[in-house]
């Protein structure tokens, strides 16, 4: 089964895309890791507030209680920020935990504020005996900024392991789709390369995308369908007529070859809606793209032609009916999902097809006949497919 380039690009933009999402999941994990690292700093920051309440030199008065104010005020606003939640919390599995050590923090926070302003606030005889409470309410307050302390550094731990397990896939995925369409766009560049000097008969290239073999076939053989002489062509189509196939056949045949010659013959589904419906010269240009789809499948040694009306033919060299086959269904599907325009607007058709082994025996124009006549077989079932004799 040959590669599809529309399938490898879809791929590459699935796996950027997945790429984006795995760096933007990193991402989040990063600043996951700076938030736990600002409450970090913040229960820091209370532990120098602690001590400079308590170092205060009451001296100078009143600047001492606006020093004091102020840090107190400093300390509410850390401890409210040692608390706060992330982002995204990847590491927390006990929110009742975390909630607990900051209630806990909280409140041993605000006890150490009320004991501060009662100590600056206080009478000069009883200043000692508030300031002996402030180092009461201080030791509760310092084992919760340790405990809090200390979980926040195990999530940052916790945190920073997640963010290398992240890395270190993405760095896996970034390099294994790298070489992967690294490989697969050289393919696509192997198979351009050779379609670009298939006209020169410098490389014999197979190609192994499906459109660039698509293409190939059809620079290869775009001249080998159609008779040079322009008594035998369609004058609607441009390619061989009844005859004009018959002649191309017996200047075809050849004894070394081994494969086998298999006759299909098209009918368009809807061609009496269309005929009575479109103009002469939009039936015209309807025959020309339905010639120029077929022929697109056209192999050297195989002959298209258009016989009266809407039929076509389509004779085929090749090496079993399986492969035969499988030709002639690209052609209906490819037929069934293109549109053709017309003055009336864009119109889609679907083919019938009567298929036959082509016996050696027998002549051209007798196997005509006889895959004329299977066709009715496949509009009975309701046209948009094969039949065949079995």
């Amino acid at each position: 089964m040959k590669l599809s380039i529309r399938k490898i690009f879809f791929n590459i933009k699935m796996a950027l895309i997945l790429l984006i999402l795995g760096f933007f999941v990193l991402s989040i994990q990063l600043f996951t890791i700076s938030q736990y690292s600002d409450q970090l700093s913040a229960l820091k920051n209370q532990h120098l507030l602690i001590k400079k309440i308590m170092t205060t030199n009451l001296t100078d008065f009143d600047m001492a209680t606006i020093k004091i104010n102020g840090e107190i005020s400093e300390l509410a606003l850390y401890a409210q920020l040692s608390k706060s939640g992330v982002l995204i919390d990847f590491v927390s599995v006990s929110k009742e935990e975390e909630n607990k050590l900051s209630q806990t923090l909280i409140a041993t926070s605000t006890s150490f504020q009320e004991a501060a302003l009662f100590w600056i606030e206080a009478m000069p005889v009883s200043r000692k005996a508030m300031y002996q409470r402030m180092i009461t309410a201080r030791t509760p307050y310092l084992i919760e900024i340790d405990k809090m302390f200390d979980y926040k550094v195990q999530c940052i731990d916790d945190s920073i392991k997640r963010a290398k397990i992240t890395s270190i896939a993405l760095i896996v995925l970034t390099i294994a789709i790298f070489l992967l369409y690294r490989f697969r766009l050289n393919q696509v560049y192997r198979d351009i390369h050779g379609a670009c000097y298939l006209d020169t008969g410098t490389t014999k290239a197979i190609a192994i995308t499906d459109e660039i073999n698509y293409l190939m076939t059809r620079l290869s053989h775009k001249s080998s369908t159609t008779s040079t002489n322009p008594t035998l062509l369609h004058s609607i189509s441009g390619i061989n007529t009844e005859k004009g196939m018959q002649t191309a056949h017996a200047a075809k045949r050849a004894p070394q070859n081994t494969n086998s010659f298999f006759l299909v013959v098209f009918e368009i589904d809807q061609y009496a809606h269309l005929h009575d419906t479109l103009s002469k010269e939009d039936m015209g240009a309807l025959f020309k793209k339905l010639a120029n789809i077929i022929t697109l499948y056209a192999q050297p040694l195989d002959i298209v032609a258009h016989l009266d009306d809407d039929r076509f033919s389509f004779l085929l060299s090749r090496k079993d009916k399986r492969s035969a086959l499988s030709e002639i269904e690209k052609i209906i599907a490819t037929v069934a999902d293109s549109i053709f325009t017309t003055s009336k607007g864009a119109v889609k058709i679907t083919l019938s097809a009567g298929f036959i082994l082509k016996s050696p025996a027998k002549s051209l124009e007798s196997s005509l006949t006889d895959a004329k006549k299977i066709i009715e077989k496949a509009k009975e079932l309701g046209g948009n497919r094969i039949a065949q004799l079995h």
